[in-house]
């Protein structure tokens, strides 16, 4: 992977072709947009999109990465380690959806489209399991507020809480409707209560 730019101008244009690659991959697929493409929606020139990232698949890479922060991002109970509420972890993923216009996970969507590329497939694995580390981390400290049950396993609940996410962002995605989303989170929730 190449390294960050420099320049806040640097910065900019790699920002720029991240952005555009985030909105039109998540809309088309991975192997939707052409390199163009990609390069009409950031407004910057094939030479920055080669010299930021040494090809597509690292660019793919980079855009998985940032996917996940975006997503991370909007669920800031997993990073603030005074966090002890999964409540709050659960309002904000449904807050995230609801703004997201009811729409495909951002790092979701693409599990499907990197089976054939060991490289794409060993990335996505790797940010699914910091994403499941992350709520397994507000797990034990909401297990050591007395939040959750003593006797709750932090990963097999943060699994848990993970699944119900991923499969409510569906069926809320398919519906049009945010209850699928709400009802799989708090049915995760319920057996860690107290």
């Amino acid at each position: 992977m190449k390294s960050m730019p420099s320049t806040a101008r640097g910065r900019r244009s790699r920002a720029a072709i991240l952005d555009a690659a985030a909105e039109l991959m998540h809309a088309r697929g991975i192997a939707g947009p052409s390199i163009d493409d990609l390069l009409a929606a950031s407004g910057t020139g094939k030479s920055q999109l080669y010299h930021y990232f040494g090809g597509r698949r690292e660019l793919v890479e980079a855009m998985l990465r940032y996917q996940f922060d975006r997503v991370v991002a909007a669920q800031p109970a997993l990073t603030d380690l005074a966090c002890d509420d999964l409540d709050r972890w659960r309002d904000q993923v449904l807050e995230a959806q609801r703004a997201h216009g009811l729409g495909t996970c951002p790092l979701g969507v693409f599990v499907g489209q990197v089976e054939d590329d060991p490289v794409l497939r060993a990335t996505l694995t790797d940010l699914f399991a910091r994403w499941q580390d992350a709520i397994a981390g507000l797990v034990v400290r909401a297990r050591q507020v007395g939040r959750v049950r003593p006797d709750v396993d932090a990963n097999a609940a943060a699994l848990s809480l993970l699944t119900a996410h991923q499969g409510g962002t569906v069926l809320s995605h398919l519906r049009r409707d945010l209850t699928p989303l709400a009802d799989a989170l708090d049915s995760a929730l319920a057996p860690l209560r107290p």
